[in-house]
């Protein structure tokens, strides 16, 4: 599992946390889908987690208690922020993500997006997050994996000339490079396989239990696979967006002598490119292809538009 993996487990941790004081162990384990030392050591370095300056009032609290877990946040985090329209547009997309990843009712979540959303005159029901392909098919499989219950696919791989139809155990769901996917054991190969959700053409939930449990330990993170149609993309991340380099499989990085950070990489989702640059709020400039840098453009202004 990547950093990138660990990050976002953990800062959607904090948010489930607080919504349900006293979670067990056991409890935390099943629905972030992973093992009790990854969520032990999550907590652990939560301990050292907080606002800039770390000091003792800027941290979170986390406190086990016979298994159970309470988070509390230091005083500061609760003051009211005052956020530029750019600073609320990187915040609504990142919580949109958050709330893909889990599919979790989380309402104190939501209720601050709400909030932001209202402030900065986003009108209710407008969706400032870019679709993702293959988004779909997310919620049937997280229901899946939380009750234990089989799929049944209708899969076209990549090499495939027709959809097959394949049974899977479903273990996980991840992202990588813009797209979803499903781990779990096929039961056509039987062994582990890894399923690209976008190239799913019909998902059933079956009544069946599953038969063959996730093995112990973290999964191994699918890797995507260039194509022969993708599209080469080149960026260059000023020092505020440079982060955004852990969550690109970058074919060629290199580090300029003004401290920006040039990306190359191939991908079939240059939607999902497009909420990256978004999210660099300005930080980001397309080198190729040009026409994604227009398209950036145009989303951008349609945005920032919807905040007066």
């Amino acid at each position: 599992m990547s950093a990138t993996d660990d990050v976002a487990r953990m800062l959607t941790l904090v948010p489930w946390l607080l919504e349900r004081p006293g979670a067990s162990i056991d409890e935390i384990v099943e629905s972030f889908g992973t093992d009790e030392r990854t969520i032990r050591a999550d907590l652990a370095r939560l301990d050292f987690c907080g606002l800039p300056g770390l000091g003792g009032g800027d941290l979170f609290e986390v406190n086990i208690f016979e298994d159970r877990v309470v988070v509390r946040m230091a005083d500061e985090l609760r003051r009211p922020l005052r956020l530029t329209p750019r600073e609320a547009l990187r915040l609504v997309l990142t919580v949109d993500a958050v709330a893909e990843a889990m599919g979790d009712d989380l309402p104190a979540l939501r209720s601050a997006v709400d909030k932001v959303r209202t402030a900065a005159g986003v009108p209710d029901g407008v969706q400032v997050q870019l679709e993702s392909e293959g988004l779909g098919w997310v919620a049937p499989v997280r229901r899946a994996i939380a009750e234990g219950r089989r799929l049944r696919l209708s899969y076209q791989g990549r090499s495939d000339d027709a959809p097959q139809d394949r049974l899977l155990d479903p273990w996980a769901l991840h992202v990588a490079q813009g797209n979803w996917y499903v781990q779990g054991h096929d039961h056509r190969a039987d062994d582990r396989r890894t399923f690209r959700l976008d190239r799913i053409a019909e998902l059933t939930v079956l009544d069946e239990p599953t038969t063959h449990p996730a093995p112990a330990g973290p999964l191994p993170e699918p890797r995507y696979a260039p194509g022969p149609d993708d599209t080469t993309v080149e960026l260059v991340l000023g020092r505020p967006a440079r982060w955004l380099a852990e969550v690109i499989d970058a074919e060629e990085l290199d580090d300029l002598p003004d401290g920006r950070r040039r990306v190359r990489f191939s991908t079939d989702a240059l939607r999902w490119v497009e909420r990256l640059v978004l999210m660099g709020a300005g930080h980001v400039e397309v080198v190729a292809p040009v026409e994604l840098g227009a398209d950036v453009r145009a989303e951008a202004r349609t945005a920032l538009g919807r905040y007066g």
